[in-house]
């Protein structure tokens, strides 16, 4: 996606937002993350490229209608959808690291020190790797889930040494696997000087950015070595149909208690209640997922494509 594509879906949001969301100028600079001359410019861009009729000649029009609806239904400070690619399969995530980029550039864009956390997964890393470089080396980031598999190998999806990188900031890795052997082994390394240095440092952040987890076989927990087969059955035979930061959860978002939550190491959900949590994830395959840590009300912030917001809309009957 080109700069002018870019601009024109930002013109195409502050379009719906004007003449159909009924906002002033004001609101949608807020919610855009633009000065008010700027919401001008993209409204006159919008007029200008022929989006602007009886309705938005756009393909995100739609998705800015169910954008509202999740925000409105779930209380979220945002929720971005992105158009689902029709040549592309399930997993492609590129509309939605760009999409992503851009909410982590407005943190990233402060002047003043700031610690960020991340989750992990395909979605955070291609969101780190789809952002700009920018020199900021007065920020934090810190990891919020263990990047070591219980193999010895590393989590290829982690986005902290990548994030740190491209802006010359501190680096805060949580030394551990996402679930531990045992629970003798997660007190073990809990109690250890460094993962308690790390989880201090990762109280301290303002935001998180994660990715949401699926529950079946096809799950990157399960993928990528993080629970075993046994452990996939003992979650499926629970109904669990999703994860954050390797905390399943049940339809209605709550943590579901098993021999696999009391084995996992990354920081507990409640801890960031006080935290503006943004989910990344898309594809209906994720819906349930999603739409299990909206209703759980974990979610300050969500990013997303219209497969999975169609879900969501549809499931909830909006």
């Amino acid at each position: 996606m080109d700069k002018f594509e870019l601009k024109l879906d930002q013109a195409a949001r502050a379009a719906w937002l004007s003449y159909v969301g009924g906002r002033t100028q004001d609101e949608i600079a807020s919610q855009l993350g633009v000065s008010r001359p700027g919401v001008q410019r993209l409204l006159a861009l919008a007029r200008q490229e022929g989006l602007v009729k009886v309705h938005i000649d756009h393909p995100l029009a739609n998705c800015m209608v169910m954008s509202e609806a999740i925000v409105q239904r779930f209380g979220l400070d945002f929720c971005d959808v992105v158009p689902a690619d029709p040549d592309a399969g399930d997993g492609d995530v590129h509309y939605l690291a760009v999409a992503g980029a851009e909410r982590l550039a407005r943190y990233l864009d402060r002047s003043d020190p700031l610690t960020l956390s991340l989750g992990t997964g395909r979605a955070i890393r291609a969101m780190v790797e789809a952002l700009s470089r920018i020199d900021r080396p007065q920020h934090r980031f810190v990891s919020l889930v263990g990047n070591v598999a219980r193999d010895g190998s590393s989590n290829r999806y982690d986005g902290v040494m990548v994030l740190a990188d491209k802006t010359g900031a501190e680096r805060f890795l949580l030394p551990a696997p996402v679930v531990a052997s045992s629970l003798e082994e997660k007190q073990a390394l809990q109690g250890q000087r460094l993962f308690q240095a790390v989880a201090e440092v990762a109280r301290q952040a303002e935001a998180a950015f994660v990715g949401v987890g699926r529950i079946d076989r096809r799950a990157t927990l399960f993928q990528d070595h993080f629970i075993s087969e046994m452990e996939l059955e003992e979650l499926l035979g629970l109904d669990a149909v999703g994860e954050l930061l390797g905390w399943p959860m049940n339809q209605a978002g709550e943590v579901i208690d098993c021999s696999i939550t009391r084995r996992v190491t990354s920081l507990p959900l409640g801890m960031l209640r006080g935290q503006s949590l943004v989910a990344l994830a898309a594809g209906r395959d994720k819906g349930p997922a999603i739409l299990a840590a909206l209703r759980g009300g974990w979610l300050k912030g969500l990013v997303t494509d219209e497969s999975a917001a169609r879900y969501i809309t549809e499931s909830e009957n909006f």
